[in-house]
């Protein structure tokens, strides 16, 4: 006859694992990364800052590029199978409105930094804590991982 495998223990409200039974202590909290005490965050908050403010602009752009594009899709016919400029002008559309996404998300990337800057926890990787070094940051200022986390996530 096969025999049965003990109840696991119960937790209750308190931690406890039941009367009797020793008292389970909570998992220490992670410890937060600190933003690197010799990074220069003035002069990253500025890059970073000064990254926004032209990434702003290129959604600005090409969102009046988008409106330009569509518009004169109007004055073409809907027969894009025989029209050799219906094409041209979906294709345009399309190349704008991936640049218009990839250019939101690279102002969320950089806004999630500056957030990070600001609350003492940039420049350290998300993967593994090591420091960024500053000049990957100065590159991608938007960064969370350093050079050998961000091609493994890659892989």
């Amino acid at each position: 006859m096969p025999r049965k495998a003990p109840p696991a223990p119960r937790k209750t409200i308190h931690g406890t694992s039941g009367p009797g039974l020793p008292s389970q202590s909570p998992p220490a909290p992670q410890a937060v990364p600190q933003t690197p005490p010799d990074l220069d965050a003035a002069y990253f908050a500025r890059l970073i800052d000064e990254r926004m403010e032209h990434t702003r602009e290129q959604i600005s752009t090409l969102t009046a590029v988008i409106r330009e594009v569509t518009l004169a899709a109007k004055d073409i016919p809907a027969d894009d199978e025989h029209d050799p400029e219906g094409t041209t002008v979906s294709v345009e559309r399309a190349n704008e409105v991936a640049l218009l996404a990839a250019a939101e998300t690279s102002l969320l990337e950089l806004m999630e930094a500056r957030e990070r800057l600001n609350t003492d926890a940039y420049g350290i990787c998300e993967r593994c804590g090591t420091p960024i070094p500053a000049a990957r940051l100065e590159i991608r200022p938007e960064t969370r991982f350093c050079v050998e986390c961000a091609a493994a996530r890659r892989r």
